[in-house]
């Protein structure tokens, strides 16, 4: 596993402002709902299996949870994040 790449002023904004309105441990089943459908459950389990994944998991019974600012932090390092100034440039 590839040590994780340092994130931007506008990355680390983006993943203060998400992990502040989001509860501190998310399901890897829950994790497509609780961030808007950025990542899917499954890409997190190949990633898991791979030895890739967030840096922080819990096994809670049969489910895999993560914690927030780990698998948040995890997607921003592994997909990036650009701010967009106007809905134009898209």
């Amino acid at each position: 596993m590839k040590p994780p790449r340092e994130l931007t002023p506008v990355e680390e904004e983006f993943v203060t402002t998400l992990v502040s309105a989001l509860p501190p441990v998310i399901a890897r089943k829950e994790a497509s709902r609780y961030l808007g459908g950025v990542i899917a459950s499954q890409t997190l389990s190949n990633a898991d299996s791979a030895g890739e994944g967030p840096a922080v998991a819990y096994r809670v019974g049969r489910a895999v949870t993560y914690r927030t600012e780990a698998l948040v932090r995890w997607i921003v390092s592994r997909y990036g994040v650009i701010r967009i100034e106007s809905i134009k440039t898209l």
